[in-house]
């Protein structure tokens, strides 16, 4: 497998230590068993990193002192944290995509579908969000899909109900619906989990409704937000559709900071800023507007999303993101 990390380590000239998505015990272990030879010390994370105020500590490991400690993960920020500790935003989602030489084409006028959101790991922002278009009578007007992985979380909400402030009638009886599957998928265990764009929900549907990994940790009111960019934020782009983003707050600003077109003109004004509960209940309203209204909203957006095409399928980005982490290590 094509390791999309190189490109990182050919300007950082470190020592990788793959950190996942651990605990930072479990982080402070791993660097025990580790043999620290270079001085440039690279924490890679394919995650949200949710430990911000341990990252001084664990720079501070025996093993690590007196070295340049960078961790790397998905999130929005690229920050000089102390004299020798450093946050980069590097999505190694970006690098794995397939980049397309076909010259942009736009939807046809009878796409049988307005919106589209497909959903693997049925954690809770997904599930609400779900159990939104279901209370509102929208799944059948949509492309949706949701896997049934896990189902703790989704039974806490119950208990949590009357703190998250939500309205949860029969939403026992939309969980009994999952798994949710689209017809292509009846035969497979994972469904619309690949990092193509080989179906209907991205050929068949104006606007793709992004629902990223994460957006807040849980329960929502401890108001603690988990930025995170995944593969599932840039196949609007690739697909040449509407991006509709549930997703942490910020994350459209990054997204409009790396250059592309995120059409805030669907969305009420201070979306991106958001709680998580709050977006759930705009999308479901933009959903309810109906097919017509996104169809006439994509073709008077269609340079916006030719944009998209051409950007994402150029080398344009990558460069951006490097030279922000360049610039922070040379601060």
């Amino acid at each position: 497998m094509k390791n999309y990390f190189f490109p990182l380590f050919e300007i950082l000239l470190g020592q990788a230590i793959s950190i996942s998505s651990q605990s930072p015990d479990q982080i402070k272990n791993l660097i025990d068993s580790c043999t620290v030879e270079q001085n440039t010390v690279i924490l890679l994370n394919g995650d949200v990193w949710r430990y911000q105020d341990q990252l001084e500590e664990i720079s501070q490991h025996p093993k690590l002192l007196n070295k340049k400690v960078i961790l790397q993960n998905l999130g929005y920020t690229n920050a000089k944290l102390s004299d020798n500790l450093y946050e980069i935003s590097y999505s190694v989602w970006y690098w794995s995509r397939t980049k397309s030489t076909d010259a942009f084409k736009s939807l046809n006028q009878n796409c049988r579908y307005g919106f589209s959101c497909l959903n693997n790991n049925n954690n809770i922002h997904r599930t609400l969000l779900g159990y939104q278009f279901y209370k509102n009578n929208l799944l059948s007007d949509i492309i949706f899909t949701q896997n049934l992985t896990n189902d703790f979380y989704l039974q806490r909400v119950l208990e949590d109900v009357d703190l998250l402030g939500l309205d949860l009638n029969n939403y026992q009886k939309f969980l009994k619906l999952l798994p949710i599957r689209h017809p292509s998928e009846l035969n497979v265990t994972n469904f619309g989990s690949d990092h193509s764009i080989n179906h209907e929900a991205y050929h068949n549907a104006y606007c793709n409704i992004v629902t990223e990994s994460e957006c807040e940790e849980y329960p929502y009111y401890q108001n603690v937000n988990l930025p995170i960019v995944t593969e599932k934020s840039y196949k609007p782009f690739r697909s040449g559709q509407v991006p509709l983003m549930l997703a942490a707050r910020g994350h459209i600003e990054y997204l409009q900071g790396l250059g592309f077109e995120l059409m805030t003109d669907l969305l009420p004004q201070g979306f991106d800023n958001l709680p998580v509960l709050q977006k759930i209940d705009e999308i479901v309203k933009i959903v309810s507007k109906g097919q017509e209204f996104i169809k006439d909203f994509y073709f008077s957006h269609l340079q916006e999303i030719q944009h998209n095409y051409e950007l994402v399928n150029s080398d344009k980005v990558e460069k951006i993101i490097f030279e922000r982490i360049k610039r922070t290590l040379n601060e």
